[in-house]
């Protein structure tokens, strides 16, 4: 037996790795921030009563989410929900890696990580949507398309709007526990990844990021705002 074949000791090496490879593409990571980012604000303008800037940030959350999800149907290798949503077998084998310390990155997300990512999106999604047509006590912001729903719904969806969201916030908190796990159980930084876009490596190896070109991010963007300002004049064109 050598040296480097207990498990603690596997772990421990992927700290000293000298080699890397391209994980995250730049739109991934700053779609994963920015949405954090825009998360945050909303919750800090909602608890402050700064409903102006509170709907100014949902919208970003809005067009943020929908850029994911359309990154994820045509962005780079990683990003595509293709190349990482698994079906349930998968996912039970990989619960079943979890107490392995020396277990081996997955490249992007895991399959565990993958439902964060699908939770994550379709709470956000969830809290805009009902945001849109909440109705305010005084009328004054309320959602945009709040103009389709009577008083009495639109107060019930505000108030499904704010029990949503801290569904959402409890949903980002397991995702940072988990991210705390893999780090200081796994030995698998998860963070530095998603600000630098690459991960350590085990020398040769081969899995590399496949890029999408910048076009399809462009068009995308072009759709993705069109409809967030055409739901903010309420789809009033005239």
């Amino acid at each position: 037996m050598t040296v480097y074949e207990s498990a603690d000791q596997r772990g421990d090496l992927a700290f000293r790795r000298t080699s890397s490879v391209r994980v995250w593409d730049l739109p991934t990571r700053v779609m994963h921030w920015s949405l954090a980012a825009g998360i945050a604000i909303c919750w800090w303008t909602g608890i402050h009563n700064e409903l102006q800037y509170h709907l100014y940030g949902g919208y970003a959350v809005l067009w943020i989410a929908l850029m994911r999800i359309y990154w994820g149907l045509v962005g780079s290798s990683t990003a595509r929900f293709v190349n990482f949503v698994r079906g349930p077998r998968a996912i039970m084998e990989y619960v079943r890696t979890l107490h392995q310390r020396s277990s081996d990155y997955t490249h992007g997300h895991n399959a565990l990580g993958a439902i964060s990512v699908l939770v994550m999106l379709g709470l956000a999604l969830g809290v805009v949507s009902l945001g849109l047509f909440a109705v305010d006590v005084d009328g004054l912001y309320s959602g945009p398309l709040s103009v389709y729903v009577d008083f009495h719904t639109g107060r019930h969806l505000a108030h499904l709007h704010y029990r949503v969201f801290r569904y959402l916030l409890l949903a980002i908190g397991l995702h940072i526990f988990a991210v705390m796990f893999y780090y200081a159980y796994k030995r698998h930084n998860l963070v530095v990844p998603m600000i630098s876009g690459r991960r350590a490596a085990d020398p040769g190896e081969g899995k590399e990021l496949h890029v999408a070109p910048l076009w399809r991010l462009a068009l995308g963007a072009v759709i993705v705002t069109g409809i967030v300002w055409a739901t903010t004049t309420s789809f009033y064109f005239q």
